[in-house]
């Protein structure tokens, strides 16, 4: 626990899914140094104190994000198999938020943890932040309506 809070500050991740059968978790965790490159983490175990590898995702792109691992966590080049189960893993219920899918929890959660204001469920997905200036031109705001790119395609940017 203590090596946990000294890695990451605790209230600034959110774990939005844990797939124990595969042994995998996704997460999201702003980072300040990082502005304008939302990303979400996806690592090989459901906790992240235990996982060998990491990698980030961007939201925006089906591109990796290059880290320098504070962790001691390995670049993680997902194999095709890998690719196949994040999307699954994205497109899947949110066990958090009965109405959406697991990739719409990562958006919400993403922007909860990055922006300085707090936002409320209901207006992010109903679109109302989308059309406001105030989180459009940020370039760390993730839209709610924002697709899923093809993470098939995952390259090194």
């Amino acid at each position: 626990m203590i090596k946990l809070f000294l890695k990451e500050y605790l209230d600034e991740m959110s774990t939005v899914c844990r797939d124990n059968q595969n042994n995998v978790s996704i997460a999201v965790n702003p980072d300040s140094e990082r502005q304008g490159y939302p990303y979400f983490k996806f690592y090989n175990s459901v906790y992240y104190g235990d996982a060998a590898k990491v990698v980030r995702i961007l939201f925006n792109s089906a591109d990796y994000v290059d880290n320098k691992n504070a962790e001691d966590q390995k670049l993680w080049k997902l194999s095709h198999k890998e690719k196949k189960l994040l999307k699954e893993l994205l497109s899947s219920p949110s066990a958090e938020y009965s109405d959406m899918t697991i990739w719409e929890a990562c958006k919400f959660e993403w922007n909860f943890e990055y922006l300085e204001q707090s936002i409320n469920l209901d207006k992010y997905v109903n679109g109302e932040y989308d059309k406001d200036k105030t989180f459009t031109e940020n370039p760390g705001y993730v839209p709610y309506s924002l697709e899923m790119p093809d993470y098939l395609e995952l390259n090194f940017c």
